[in-house]
């Protein structure tokens, strides 16, 4: 019965992070949205996030979250202190794996719908100690989750690459 109690506890204590990661998307986003797709990367406290989302009457075209400043005349130092305080909320997240012992994750992925559907993946790749840099990391990120259309051929032996990389790290 204590470790069912354990267990319970931590789910709802990592669904309480996650809810707070929904809601700081949520207020940085400064229209009604469709979904999110995020990413956020932690090593020892290092790293950064950032997420696409779309909205319904464009379900195809999905928006840069570091471009909101530029494309809805937000203020770039709200932004970036909303930035920061996302970031840290994936760094809670990642402590709260290593309190309970689990093994710290390098990446995690939170996918939701405006509906309340929620897809969650942890990743143990460590892409900061691979050659692949921030910039081919938000690619791949886009083609694996939102279906961006390859460039040319380099690009998709790039991706062949960072797949197969990935999976012989995670």
């Amino acid at each position: 019965m204590e470790m069912e109690v354990n267990i319970n506890v931590r789910i709802r204590d990592l669904n309480k992070i996650y809810q707070k990661i929904a809601e700081k998307v949520d207020e940085i986003i400064p229209i009604e949205w469709n979904a999110f797709y995020l990413n956020g990367e932690v090593d020892k406290k290092e790293g950064g996030v950032f997420f696409f989302f779309n909205t319904s009457d464009e379900l195809n075209q999905y928006i840069y979250s570091h471009e909101i400043p530029d494309i809805f005349n937000v203020s770039e130092d709200d932004y970036d202190t909303q930035y920061i305080e996302l970031f840290n909320l994936c760094i809670e997240l990642q402590e709260k794996f290593i309190e309970y012992g689990q093994e710290p994750w390098y990446s995690f992925d939170m996918i939701l719908q405006s509906n309340g559907k929620l897809n969650i993946h942890y990743g143990y790749t460590q892409w900061n100690k691979s050659d692949y840099g921030p910039t081919d990391r938000i690619k791949y990120f886009q083609y694996k989750y939102l279906n961006k259309a390859l460039s040319n051929e380099k690009e998709k032996k790039k991706f062949e690459e960072m797949k197969k990389y990935e999976n012989n790290t995670n």
